[in-house]
């Protein structure tokens, strides 16, 4: 019920209700009594607002029974069929909020790219030198899409070496934006096993395999796994033609050596290097050339 309607009747139940216990009150066979001007005054006017009162309280019910003329006009409106949503709805997507136009090229910026198309963008893309075409895909939250389809890859070409070196590219990619993705951290290792399974010199998942060791944390033991797979590599480098990113495998071992005080076989695995891969200025840092 409308609150007017409710204050109104309350007042005038209130008045009701107090004239009737004053008669109530007065003694069944009491003499007549004779009422001055005054009250006879008083009784009148008590009598015309309670006829104003349940005026108004009429008024009030049919108001909130029947409806405003501009509602009347609202529900006589005839209905809007589905064609005439979904042609407005096109209209509205052909423009902007003030009217003007979206260019096509906006439309393109602005339109969700497809998945295959970022994964095809991120295949054999490393992070750490194309870190702007990961981001972007984890800033439009498509990194776990992308990650399955590289698993999926993985599953069509089991025996791909590449393949489980992208998958694991792309879970140490997706933990560098997210930290709290650290299981992909043990999926990624997982991968560098299938691909050594597959090749046992297979350089770059061995060296991403040790580097990973040296962020993990130390109470998980993997540092000294780590060293030995840097001491793996330097044999197997060894026996290869000398390239450039194979002094990176001299100056991590030497850095896992040095953090465990052991500064002269640290100093003899840099001077090593240094004597391999003489362009490498951070091994000669190292060696204090």
């Amino acid at each position: 019920m409308n609150p007017s309607a409710i204050l109104i009747s309350s007042i005038v139940v209130a008045a009701v209700t107090g004239g009737g216990v004053a008669f109530a009150l007065r003694p069944a066979e009491a003499a007549p009594v004779t009422v001055s001007p005054e009250v006879q005054a008083a009784l009148s006017r008590l009598d015309e607002q309670t006829k104003a009162l349940r005026a108004a309280i009429d008024a009030v019910g049919a108001a909130t029974a029947s409806p405003t003329p501009a509602t009347a006009e609202r529900t006589s409106l005839p209905a809007v069929s589905d064609d005439q949503v979904a042609a407005a709805v096109e209209r509205y997507l052909r423009q902007r909020g003030d009217g003007t136009p979206v260019d096509a090229a906006t439309a393109a910026a602005s339109a969700p790219r497809d998945v295959q198309a970022i994964y095809a963008e991120l295949r054999g893309a490393d992070f750490w030198q194309n870190s702007k075409l990961w981001r972007r895909a984890f800033e439009e939250g498509r990194m776990d899409e992308v990650i399955a389809l590289f698993e999926e890859a993985v599953k069509n070409a089991p025996n791909d070496p590449d393949a489980h070196m992208q998958l694991a590219s792309a879970y140490l990619s997706y933990l560098q934006m997210d930290q709290s993705k650290y299981p992909l951290s043990q999926k990624a290792d997982a991968e560098f096993d299938k691909v050594l399974a597959l090749d046992d010199k297979h350089w770059n998942a061995r060296f991403s395999k040790a580097v990973s060791y040296t962020f993990w944390p130390d109470f998980l033991g993997k540092k000294p796994e780590a060293m030995k797979h840097f001491e793996t590599l330097i044999q197997q480098q060894e026996s290869m033609p000398p390239e450039s990113q194979h002094a990176q495998t001299y100056l991590f071992l030497g850095n896992l050596l040095e953090q465990r005080g052991k500064s002269d076989e640290a100093r003899a695995i840099w001077q090593k290097g240094a004597r391999r891969h003489p362009d490498s200025d951070e091994l000669k840092q190292k060696v204090g050339n």
